[in-house]
């Protein structure tokens, strides 16, 4: 077997000192763009004296930031129009981008049972109508507007009660919602600005979206545009949504499915170094060209705190700061290359029942997936969770594909519900994955349990791949593919890419202090990484 050296393979595109606007030079300005929110506690309390601003610009032009969301509004308090106005000026002037935000929460009806703090009651009219003067407002000073993601309600109080009728829950929130879109926010707005972009980022939490009065298809289509929420954390944690990195990559290529997807937002809340880089690597994974850091404020604080669940801010940032160029390679890598994989379905509005963020933990199985929100019939190979069943239309459609010779898997989870379509579960092109109500254990499957259903799917592929848990496989267009390892020990995975040329190592993250060797023989691949480590290889 012929060994290849990473000398010999590096795609020594940049040194290692290359700084960002070197990579924008080379790449252009939309490889990757790495903007910055202040809050409206931050333009208040830190952007009202000419020293703070002068510390704000210095630390957006050490950490590579190019643009700043100034927010007008949040958390129930304005920000001052005149500090607005002078922050925008000066931002402008030391040549970075401006655009605005709001965080529609800490005004107006509180909401009842909801278990949020700030969450409103959008069902009160004052509230709507305070609303509509938040955005009025923001609407009168920038031509740019991101909506945080707090535009959201499950009030449950006895206004809300008599207004939903016989209704879902579910219904009620997101027509509610819509109709506010429309006539409390875009028609509001748009009569103060015409040139205004209002534009909504959807937080992470894709499978509760529609509990919560967010219906990403509808509204995908009222705003401009649409964000997607990246946030992250490690393996352990256990917030609204959170879980894990894939989770962000899943989050935006779905919502790209639906409507063209501005970039990712995330934070360092929770966060060490390692999970923070792999926010960042996930969101340029799931197509993102802009990434915001929430917030300012807390950007430079050292540490927090999240019950057992330890932040590192600073140090995170100054971990991007050094693996910035390395992202603006992968993005500049990845393009607009299509992504190839295996079919991965969630309708929009989809209940997930007991198999919550399977898409998610899905994606560690070492299985290149492609979201979608609509059935693909002609897809090579398919996955589908329970979620399908929102999908009218579906149980027609894995019998043509069945019948046509697909290679699909469905989960236990589906199959349950399927026990009165014996010749779909019957079907020999058909495999059941086994969740067992818990989509984290699928963590826990032994690479010969995985092997199998990997395999089936792959094979249509061209594509044979072994490894571990907790190792993502990804491929772009017809020339590139990428591997990260998640584990905390370095890994050996073997990937086989039928009737392909040599392949070459094209990147490497993080540049400096990873371990990858490579060899290849035939169209396969051996590889050792590193501990949470991602390669990137060309083949033609």
């Amino acid at each position: 077997m012929k060994k290849v050296s990473r000398k010999l393979f590096a795609l020594c595109i940049i040194t290692l000192t290359i700084s960002l606007a070197d990579v924008q030079s080379l790449f252009g300005q939309q490889a990757l763009k790495l903007s910055g929110w202040f809050t409206a506690q931050d333009v208040n309390n830190l952007l009202s004296r000419t020293s703070g601003l002068d510390s704000a610009v210095s630390w957006c032009k050490v950490h590579g930031v190019t643009k700043v969301y100034l927010e007008a509004f949040g958390r129930g308090s304005y920000a001052d129009k005149k500090t607005l106005l002078t922050a925008k000026s000066r931002f402008l002037n030391e040549g970075l981008a401006v655009g605005s935000g709001l965080t529609t929460s800490g005004f107006g009806k509180e909401g009842v049972g909801d278990g949020w703090n700030g969450a409103l009651c959008y069902t009160d009219r004052e509230t709507q109508e305070q609303l509509q003067q938040i955005f009025e407002y923001a609407a009168g000073l920038f031509d740019e507007i991101i909506i945080d993601d707090w535009f959201f309600t499950q009030c449950q109080c006895e206004e809300c009660i008599r207004a939903k009728g016989d209704e879902s829950w579910s219904k009620y929130y997101s027509d509610l919602l819509v109709k506010i879109s429309r006539e409390r926010i875009m028609q509001p707005a748009h009569a103060v600005n015409p040139q205004v972009k209002v534009i909504i980022k959807f937080p992470q939490w894709y499978d509760n979206f529609h509990l919560r009065g967010y219906d990403v298809g509808r509204e995908s289509v009222i705003f401009d545009g649409i964000w997607c929420g990246t946030e992250s954390r490690n393996f352990d944690y256990n917030g609204r949504g959170f879980e894990i990195g894939y989770n962000a990559f899943f989050n935006m290529r779905w919502l790209g499915s639906l409507g063209s997807v501005g970039g990712g937002w995330f934070d360092a809340d929770a966060t060490t170094v390692n999970y923070f880089l792999e926010q960042a690597r996930h969101t340029v994974l799931g197509g993102g060209k802009e990434i915001i850091l929430w917030c300012y404020g807390r950007m430079r604080d050292k540490t927090n705190n999240y019950g057992p669940f330890r932040g590192t801010p600073a140090a995170d940032m100054t971990a991007l700061s050094n693996e910035l160029p390395g992202l603006a390679k992968l993005a500049a890598l990845i393009g607009d290359k299509p992504l190839k994989g295996v079919h991965l379905l969630k309708p929009p509005n989809s209940e997930p029942f007991e198999e919550e963020w399977v898409c998610s933990f899905l994606g560690n199985l070492g299985i290149p997936f492609v979201p979608a929100s609509t059935i693909d019939e002609q897809a090579l190979a398919a996955v589908f969770p329970v979620h399908a069943l929102k999908d009218t239309g579906f149980i027609d459609a894995i019998r043509r594909m069945l019948a046509k010779g697909t290679p699909v898997v469905i989960t236990d989870g589906l199959a349950k519900r399927l026990a009165d379509c014996p010749d779909i579960l019957t079907d020999k092109n058909l495999a059941v994955l086994k969740v067992n109500g818990s989509p984290k254990k699928l963590l826990n499957l032994s690479p010969d349990a995985i092997k199998p259903i990997r395999d089936k799917l792959l094979a249509p592929l061209g594509v044979q791949f072994d490894a571990p848990d907790k190792v993502e496989l990804y491929l772009f267009g017809d020339d590139y593919f990428v591997v990260q390892n998640l584990n905390d020990e370095a890994i050996d995975v073997t990937l086989h890419l039928s009737h392909r040329s040599p392949a070459r190592q094209a990147l490497i993250l993080p540049e400096t202090g990873s371990n990858v060797t490579l060899s290849q023989n035939n169209g396969t691949i051996k590889m050792h990484l590193s501990a949470r480590t991602l390669v990137a290889g060309e083949y033609h």
